[in-house]
């Protein structure tokens, strides 16, 4: 059996699906993580770690969260995770996580205690030999 004919395909179509859709980045890490939970569960049974991804995110409406729950809030102001603490007129979030967008920032040298990037070249310079000219392939 090859990669192609196994339900992992489905896996890597979800996750793509995942990347062109969720912009809320700590909604998306999450639903990775549930994916990577899920799945050591059910090692054997990718078909089922993804069908039962794809329920595992939920549309809640805002009366219906309840305390101790863990929510993904988007505002005007950007999007929020955390806990609820307490619900009623406001909703109390404990362990909050916050995200806005912006078009630019000035970040002072001084402030950063790590920078990392994303080495868009890593095939290539690991496998120069799988790298294949995109007009070939049609």
């Amino acid at each position: 059996m090859s990669f192609k004919e196994t339900d992992f395909t489905g896996l890597i179509g979800y996750l793509k699906g995942l990347l062109a859709t969720q912009k809320d980045p700590m909604l998306f890490k999450a639903m990775v993580e549930k994916l990577v939970e899920i799945y050591d569960q059910l090692p054997v049974y990718p078909g089922l770690v993804n069908m039962c991804i794809n329920q595992a995110r939920k549309d809640v409406d805002v009366k219906d969260i309840k305390k101790g729950q863990t929510v993904y809030l988007t505002t005007k102001e950007g999007m929020i995770a955390g806990v609820v603490a307490k619900t009623g007129k406001k909703i109390s979030l404990k362990n909050v996580m916050t995200a806005t967008e912006s078009k630019t920032i000035d970040v002072d040298v001084k402030k950063i205690s790590k920078a990392e990037m994303i080495n868009d070249k890593v095939v290539n310079e690991l496998w120069p030999s799988l790298v294949f000219d995109k007009e070939q392939n049609k």
